[in-house]
């Protein structure tokens, strides 16, 4: 038997939604619960932590998200242990905000979101992939 690693580690948002990490689901998580209410709370908090100022994103304190815990070996397959409330509700705040931006910048948010096969869509790899009663209606409103 080998041994289990556990690790600490801090990321910027833009790695979490990267080609780093895909993230699953395990059948063993309850569905996605999160009503508007806890979902208003973490924009209201991001926003908050943004602030009035002018300052760069990368002059901004970070803000801390939580702990969101992974079992995940040496590839970048993820199972999500906590934190998929956050993590579900950052993909559709992110699929949100794609609605507002510029055409420029559709293309950037959407690589946080999965990364596109040019050949075939329904070849997509998404980066949060949940439990099969919520995948289809995800996918579809991503």
């Amino acid at each position: 038997m080998s041994a289990v690693k556990i690790q600490a580690t801090d990321y910027p948002i833009s790695k979490v939604f990267s080609n780093d990490f895909v993230f699953t689901i395990p059948l063993y998580q309850r569905p996605y619960a999160w009503t508007t209410e806890q979902a208003g709370e973490l924009l209201e908090d991001l926003i908050t932590a943004l602030g009035d100022s002018d300052d760069k994103i990368d002059e901004i304190n970070p803000y801390f998200l939580g702990n969101i815990v992974l079992i995940k070996g040496d590839k970048r397959d993820a199972q999500v242990v906590d934190g998929q409330q956050r993590l579900t509700t950052l993909t559709i705040l992110l699929a949100a905000l794609r609605t507002c931006v510029s055409k420029e910048h559709i293309h950037i948010l959407t690589r946080y979101l999965y990364e596109k096969d040019d050949f075939d869509p329904d070849d997509n790899v998404y980066r949060l992939n949940l439990r099969e009663r919520d995948a289809q209606f995800f996918k579809e409103f991503l």
